[in-house]
């Protein structure tokens, strides 16, 4: 009876304590705003009076690097090169080096968003919003700067600013309203586009994501209880469509991550994470253990590793995804599916990675831009199941130049045949 009893404490202690979301020792009580994953293992957050940390271990330890400044940093952004950008308080910080160390430079406006990105055809850019409506770019990794303050648009409150290199957009948002623009604000030729706000008076808009196929802005929406109000839209429209969902509690939220092109997360008041898996309909709350405003989330590119920051010093850390597969259930794909390779761009290697759902015939190829096969990866029967596979181009069977590259997934099964083709980019 005894060793029941203890059986059925052990049991109900171990699901009680257990959370989706493990605290991280970061070593300050400063204030974190962001986080950015360089890689697998590899993250850098910044903070209050400067502070930037950063792991290399997954977060098992934190290194304080010196930022050069004892301002607030709001926000940050690394290349997939180890070039990165950390914004803040009058201040610009650059790296080099995958955030060993920093250079800093003054500016006149706060900067509360920032975007690192590499394109083919402009080269090496940066994107900074700032909270008067005033967006930075640069085209040389930041030796020189252009500005532009949005014209016809009303007094901004505070903003962010987010870039999507394939679709050529941007959305700045403050309390009651947003603007989207086409193309870069560098380019004369791609002018600023005011679209008119779709939301009631009294919705908040406060943060989004739109560095996927379906892009999305979220706030607090006007009404009975406690409403969150998603706006989402696929990234060649220009029509948002409004989804109002109830929630529980009191909560606003901060940032906005997509994992695995289909899980919505949250983050943002009172220590609180919730995450969607139907665009925002219906939202279910995480486990935490914490408290205090969490100021950012984000996860790296097909990995589960995800990473939410906030005041305090507070760092969570998932290694499962937020734990949306149960800790005892072994994920079983349903799907056959082919996801974005990473790093993108890549030199000389990139991970592709893909999911079966049954046994099958699979064939996984890289082709260039002629159509010409240059490599053949897998070419054999397999077990359902999720799998990574390298890709070094420097096997490649063709000419190896920068440029794009398309890998194609082959799979014939019980479901019949499926064919999946996504891009890539070399970068010499």
């Amino acid at each position: 009876m005894k060793c029941f009893i203890l059986l059925l404490v052990l049991i109900f202690s171990s699901s009680s304590v257990y959370t989706q979301w493990q605290l991280q020792n970061s070593g300050t009580s400063e204030n974190l705003n962001d986080v950015a994953i360089l890689n697998q293992t590899t993250a850098v957050i910044v903070g209050n009076s400067g502070k930037i940390l950063k792991t290399t271990n997954s977060g098992k330890t934190w290194v304080q690097k010196n930022s050069e400044t004892t301002n607030h940093l709001n926000a940050v952004s690394l290349s997939l090169m180890g070039e990165g950008i950390a914004v803040g308080n009058g201040v610009i910080c650059l790296t080099t080096d995958n955030g060993e160390s920093w250079s800093d430079s003054s500016i006149n406006n706060n900067a509360v968003s920032v975007y690192y990105y590499v394109s083919v055809y402009f080269g090496w850019n940066i994107i900074i919003g700032c909270d008067d409506g005033t967006i930075y770019f640069s085209s040389d990794a930041g030796e020189t700067w252009q500005d532009t303050l949005l014209v016809n648009e009303p007094v901004i409150a505070s903003g962010c600013v987010w870039y999507f290199p394939l679709g050529n957009e941007n959305a700045l948002f403050s309390t009651n309203s947003y603007t989207a623009v086409t193309g870069l604000p560098a380019i004369q030729f791609y002018p600023w586009n005011i679209y008119d706000n779709p939301i009631s008076v009294g919705d908040n808009l406060t943060c989004g994501e739109l560095s996927y196929d379906d892009q999305y802005l979220i706030g607090v929406g006007n009404g009975p209880g406690f409403n969150l109000l998603l706006l989402k839209k696929f990234k060649l429209d220009t029509v948002w469509v409004p989804i109002y969902s109830s929630i529980p509690v009191q909560f606003t939220p901060e940032d906005l991550a997509i994992y695995y092109d289909y899980n919505l997360f949250i983050c943002g008041s009172d220590g609180k994470i919730f995450t969607s898996a139907d665009d925002g309909v219906n939202w279910v709350e995480q486990t935490t253990g914490v408290y205090g405003k969490l100021n950012s989330i984000i996860f790296g590119y097909n990995v589960s590793a995800g990473y939410s920051v906030g005041d305090n010093g507070t760092i969570l850390f998932t290694s499962n995804g937020g734990g949306i597969n149960s800790v005892d259930e072994t994920y079983q794909p349903t799907k056959v599916y082919l996801y974005q390779n990473y790093p993108n761009p890549f030199n000389p290697s990139t991970i592709i990675e893909y999911e079966i759902n049954t046994r099958q015939y699979v064939q996984l190829k890289i082709y260039d831009l002629l159509g010409n096969e240059i490599a053949n990866l897998v070419d054999d029967e397999q077990e359902a199941g999720t799998y990574n596979i390298e890709f070094n181009i420097s096997k490649s069977n063709g000419k190896v130049v920068s440029g794009i590259y398309f890998y194609q997934l082959s799979g014939t099964g019980e479901d019949g045949e499926s064919v999946q083709t996504r891009k890539m980019l070399y970068l010499k």
